[in-house]
């Protein structure tokens, strides 16, 4: 199964999405494992978060910016700032410490729809 990793707890596709908090060590340890594996792909836009998730994970962590693609099934690793930034213009320019990221894992299948 495709890892899919980003920086925000996002839903790009239709589908449905099954979200849960994790810890840094389980994120980390996930990262590593999909690394390993061969199945990560980065959509992660930032570069300060990239090297945070390369200083938690222990792999290189590519930044990329393009639209999320998300295969029919994944699992999502998400690393988060905890907060909103008070000024939108001030992102990519902040350093954030190790305690300002959250994380999560989300299941994701395109095949299962929700419909009212």
């Amino acid at each position: 199964m495709t890892t899919v990793l980003l920086n925000s707890a996002m839903m790009p596709d239709e589908g449905v999405y099954i979200l849960g908090r994790i810890s840094r060590d389980d994120f980390g340890r996930l990262v590593a494992d999909a690394y390993q594996r061969g199945d990560l792909r980065s959509y992660v836009g930032y570069p300060e978060t990239a090297r945070h998730i390369e200083r938690v994970s222990g792999v290189p962590i590519s930044v990329n910016r393009s639209a999320t693609e998300l295969p029919d099934q994944a699992l999502l690793l998400i690393c988060k700032l905890a907060y909103r930034l008070a000024d939108p213009a001030t992102k990519g320019k902040l350093q954030p410490g190790d305690e300002d990221y959250e994380y999560f894992a989300a299941a994701y299948d395109r095949a299962k729809e929700l419909r009212g």
